[in-house]
């Protein structure tokens, strides 16, 4: 059947793609998309062109889950139409490991079963080389698509192995992609004679997290603020990229103050009602 297929490694597209629009290394916990799902519109539009406008079968995602529950961007991509989530794992120094097989064994099985005749993948990896070949000896014609400059971030065994070479330019990551200011440190402990000097009343835990609750939904896209609200129909656990800045901001406000398991859950409960009293 005339239909292709993406492949799209995120570690590699969020390094590479920030790289190419920032012209810096940017941690993966600070780069997201403006909208998930103008993005992979957008993205499917210039892969679809590079495999001649076939028809799409599906889009694969590969990432790895951050904590032990989806981002929120990961849930809104994995419900997108025609996109399959498919998930590694991160190591103890935040590597993520187990995506190239999935690749591999996706790839060699779809050309295995002849359901595309043509794939396009979004990676750099040289561990994908073999697999390329193998989908080639069905068939398959094998398009890359570089994250920016494919000369840098594309291994040149890849690119000799595959059918054809495109890339992401640089306008489009800064369209697509919003890039977070790091947290801020956490304040240190008042001095003896900082102490000593009268202070106005200590916020309260729950006014803390209301003014950080407000920040960050202050700071956040429309399209977050809707998935927020469709994420909380069903749940009372925030999401992990909005979990760790919620947490520390307010722990900032609180003079770098720990946390017990009890507070985290008072801090969480009042964003989540934040979240779900917004307009």
């Amino acid at each position: 059947m005339d239909r292709h297929a993406i492949f799209v490694d995120a570690g590699y597209f969020f390094s590479a793609g920030a790289q190419a629009a920032q012209g810096r290394q940017i941690q993966r916990k600070l780069i997201s998309l403006k909208a998930p799902d103008k993005a992979l519109e957008a993205l499917c539009a210039v892969a679809s062109a590079q495999a001649e406008n076939m028809p799409l079968l599906r889009t694969y995602w590969y990432d790895a889950m951050p904590g032990p529950r989806l981002s929120l961007e990961q849930s809104n991509i994995a419900m997108l139409p025609f996109v399959k989530l498919r998930l590694g794992v991160l190591n103890n120094v935040g590597e993520q490991k187990g995506v190239d097989s999935l690749i591999v064994t996706d790839l060699i099985d779809l050309a295995r079963n002849r359901a595309i005749t043509d794939a396009v993948i979004i990676s750099g990896d040289e561990d994908l080389r073999i697999a390329v070949q193998v989908a080639q000896s069905f068939g398959v014609r094998v398009h890359v698509l570089a994250a920016g400059e494919p000369r840098s971030n594309v291994s040149t065994s890849l690119q000799m192995e595959a059918d054809s070479v495109g890339s992401l330019p640089s306008k489009w990551f800064i369209e697509h992609f919003a890039i977070s200011a790091p947290v801020a440190a956490a304040a240190t402990p008042m001095t003896k004679q900082a102490a000593s000097t009268p202070a106005a009343k200590a916020e309260s835990i729950d006014e803390a997290a209301e003014k950080t609750s407000d920040e960050l939904l202050a700071t956040a896209t429309k399209e977050q603020l809707t998935g927020l609200k469709a994420y909380f129909a069903s749940s009372n656990s925030v999401p992990p990229d909005f979990d760790g800045r919620l947490i520390a901001k307010t722990a900032a406000r609180l003079a770098g103050r720990k946390f017990s398991g009890d507070e985290m859950r008072q801090i969480r409960g009042v964003f989540v009602k934040a979240v779900r009293s917004t307009k």
